[in-house]
Parts: structure tokens; C-alpha cells; sequence
């Protein structure tokens, strides 16, 4: 028997969807293409570790969008709260400037440039954030031709939208990340267990109600007649009263063929997402007893010390690391550079834990041409990329991480899985 929905890509945003859609009685079907559940969420044990495919804090943690997704699906997350985050500048670690008195405490920016940035902050947070969407960050505040006032906003346009090139992030973005982490009480906790708390929550409640197929790689999407008939994966067609596609939209031209308008296609393929190097070391000892999450400036990168967050990532003695270190996508096709790249990252370690890579249980590195499906800038902002309802399509939905609804990195597949339930259930009614 055909289910209600069938929900094309396990990761986040797919399960998210299904998950809420099962909470309301619905029988969803999910259908991964490969042989595990999360996709860019995923995750490993080895050795004793539960490792996380990349960093997945969440933002805002229970007022944030993971929390209000999980709920929708009938679970809370338990969440652990990190420690202050840490800036590495000039071969130390100080508070991360995110409040005034760490701001003004910074002894490596000059009063100058300190007036000059609390200058700029207040003229874009006064405005209009739709307004400033389309507006590069640098073009935006004054003082971004000296060295310390445009390394300060490279790495809060970094820590909040994975974006820290300022000539590409949209200033719009930029503002509303500043005004809700500003405002927030909390801004952000690690789920325990990490993803796997929020990936096996999802999973028991579409088990409830329907299935879930792995290493099922769908082929086609057959629309006809403004509805979609069927999607084919191996030898069978497999129907549904609505379909979600959830796998990244990149590729959602190519399963659809010329069933949709050659400018929408275009549009969804031409999405640029944020990539890089995502590094995990699994170490044989205690290495650092930093328990919130570390920034550094030049290089802008972003990690944790997981296990001293959630020591169940770790065994008893040992140590869990994750950095990640965004790259422009275009340079991940230059071998040469990206070998170059990935050494000055390993001497940024170095430099912060000095011995680190010599107490290596095992290491994994991975090159990313996709982290999060887009990046927050101008042109890619929410009005700029696709909905969630596929237009000339009646039930035809989409969710992922690449859909033009508010938020940033990861954020987005929750928030996109809670508003493609909320719509699919609507079209139901």
C-alpha cells in the first residue's frame, strides 16, 4: 500500500519532515540513498568514539529551530550546555568578543578600530535587515580597510553564517544573526550523544508509522500532468499522495529532466554552498580542558573539544577534537591548494595544542565541497532561493538545507523540515 508522503533523502531536513508528518498520524516512507541515516549529519563510533560528521552545535538550543523541530516530532532534545567560547589571536585564547565587556577587553584591537566597530554595529542594526539583503558586508560598515576591524567582523560573519569572506556575506544575514544571538539567553549547546540523539529520535517516530529504505537511490521523479506520478529507484516505481525531495536541491534538476522550467532548474543548481576541511582527532589523552567552542581569526576556523562538552564521545582518558575550516568552493577542485590548506591547519594545531598530532589514535580529514547547502551571501539569502512548494507541481514539496526559508547553516534543514510538514499537511486537509 502506497504511503501518505513519501520523503525523498534522510538527512535532517528529510527526516525532520517525515518525523513531524508520522507525529500526525501520516505514514511516511524515507528513502535514503545511502547506507546510513544523516547524511551531512551523520555519524561513526570507532574505538570507543562517537564521532559527528563535521560540528553540529545548535543554535539557541531549547529556543532554537532543532529544538522546536524535535518537539514537533514528540521529542526534547537533552542538550549540554558548552562552555564560553574561546578566541585564539596572536598565540593566545581570550573570551570570544561577542559581548561588550569581552569587546572592550580585547587588548589586540585598538580603541580605534573598537570605535569604529561599535560604530559599524550600531549603524546596521538599526536597519532594516531586508534592506541590507542584498549588501556585502564590507560595503556596509565603516574601517573594513584596516587589518583588525575587518579580521573582527571576517570571524562574527564566520561563526555566524559560515561566511567569512565580508566581501560575499550578505549584510542582512549578518544583522539578523546579530540581533537573535544578541538577544538570546542561550546561544547555542551541543544534543548529547551529538547527532545520533536527534537521527535515532527521528527515525523510531517514522518507524511508527511507515519505513525507512537505505542505499535506495532514487533515479526519476515522473511528473505529469502537474503532479508527480511516481519516483523510480533500482527496477520499480514507487507512488505516494505527496513526495518530498530533501536530498540537496543541486540536484534536483537532474531527477525532474524538463518536467519544470529550464530558468527554476537553472536556479536550483546554481545554488553555491559553504565548503572545506572538517578534521576529527580521536586522541589518546587529555590534551586541552577548553569546553566551549574555539574560534581562530587568520585562518578562520571553528572547533570543539567534543569530548570535554559530552564526555561519552570519548573513552575514559581520551580526547575527542573537531575543527572545520572553510574553504571557497571553487578551491576544492585545486588538489595542490587544498594539500596547502590543509597543512596550515594542521600547523594552526600545532601552534594552539603544541604535540596534538603526536597523541593521534586515529585521524580523519574530510574535504567538503558541500558543509551547509548555501552560503549566506548576497544573492543566496531566503527570498533569493527556492521555496518550499515546487511551482506547476501540486504535490511536490521540498525541504533541505538549500530552501528559502529563514536561518542559517544547519538551522535551515530544521526549519525547512517544519514548514514543508506544515504545508504537505495543509495540501492533505
Amino acid at each position: 500500500m502506497a504511503a501518505d508522503v513519501l520523503v525523498i533523502g534522510g538527512g535532517y531536513s528529510g527526516l525532520t519532515a517525515a518525523g513531524i508528518l508520522a507525529n500526525n498520524g501520516l505514514s511516511v516512507d524515507v528513502l535514503e540513498a545511502t547506507g546510513h541515516l544523516g547524511g551531512r549529519s551523520a555519524f561513526d563510533r570507532k574505538d570507543g568514539f562517537l564521532v559527528d560528521y563535521g560540528i553540529h552545535l545548535n543554535s539557541y538550543a531549547h529556543q532554537g529551530p532543532a529544538a522546536a523541530a524535535l518537539r514537533l516530532a514528540g521529542h526534547e532534545i537533552d542538550f549540554v550546555s558548552p562552555g564560553q567560547p574561546r578566541l585564539y589571536m596572536e598565540g593566545e585564547f581570550m573570551p570570544m568578543p561577542i559581548g561588550v565587556g569581552s569587546f572592550l577587553g580585547n587588548r589586540f584591537i585598538p580603541m580605534g578600530e573598537k570605535l569604529l566597530i561599535g560604530h559599524g554595529v550600531r549603524k546596521v542594526f538599526i536597519r532594516s535587515a531586508t534592506k541590507l539583503a542584498d549588501v556585502p558586508l564590507v560595503e556596509a560598515v565603516p574601517g573594513t580597510d584596516r587589518e583588525r576591524v575587518a579580521e573582527f567582523y571576517g570571524v562574527l560573519s564566520g561563526l555566524g553564517l559560515v561566511t567569512p569572506d565580508i566581501s560575499l556575506a550578505s549584510t542582512g544575514e549578518f544583522v539578523k544573526f546579530l540581533r537573535k544571538a544578541l538577544r538570546s539567553r542561550e546561544r547555542a549547546a551541543y544534543p548529547r550523544h551529538g547527532c545520533m540523539q536527534i537521527i535515532e529520535a527521528l527515525k523510531k517516530k517514522v518507524d511508527e508509522t511507515g519505513s525507512i529504505q537505505l542505499n535506495s537511490r532514487v533515479k526519476a521523479i515522473d511528473i505529469e500532468g502537474g503532479s508527480v506520478r511516481s519516483v523510480r529507484i533500482k527496477d520499480k516505481d514507487l507512488k505516494a499522495g505527496v513526495f518530498v525531495h530533501s536530498a540537496p536541491l543541486q540536484g534536483f534538476p537532474a531527477l525532474v529532466g524538463d518536467a519544470l522550467p529550464v530558468g527554476y532548474l537553472k536556479h536550483c543548481s546554481s545554488i553555491v554552498p559553504t565548503a572545506g576541511l572538517s578534521i576529527d582527532l580521536c586522541l589518546n589523552k587529555r590534551v586541552s580542558d577548553i569546553d566551549g567552542f574555539i574560534v581562530t581569526a587568520d585562518p578562520f576556523t571553528i572547533g570543539q573539544f567534543t569530548s570535554n562538552i559530552d564526555e561519552e564521545t570519548a573513552p575514559a582518558g581520551k580526547q575527542l577534537a573537531t575543527f572545520c575550516y572553510p574553504l571557497p568552493l571553487e578551491s576544492m577542485n585545486n588538489r595542490s591548494l587544498v594539500d596547502a590548506e590543509e597543512a596550515r591547519l594542521v600547523e594552526l594545531l600545532e601552534r594552539m595544542f603544541p604535540g596534538i598530532m603526536d597523541d593521534i589514535s586515529w585521524q580523519r580529514v574530510l574535504r567538503l565541497k558541500m558543509i551547509d547547502g548555501f552560503e549566506p551571501r548576497v544573492g543566496q539569502t531566503a527570498k533569493d532561493r527556492p521555496g518550499v512548494r515546487v511551482p506547476y507541481v501540486d504535490n511536490l514539496f521540498l525541504a533541505g538545507d538549500a530552501v528559502g526559508v529563514e536561518g542559517r547553516g544547519g538551522d535551515v534543514a530544521f526549519q525547512a523540515g517544519m514548514e514543508c510538514a506544515q504545508q504537505v499537511m495543509e495540501y492533505l486537509k
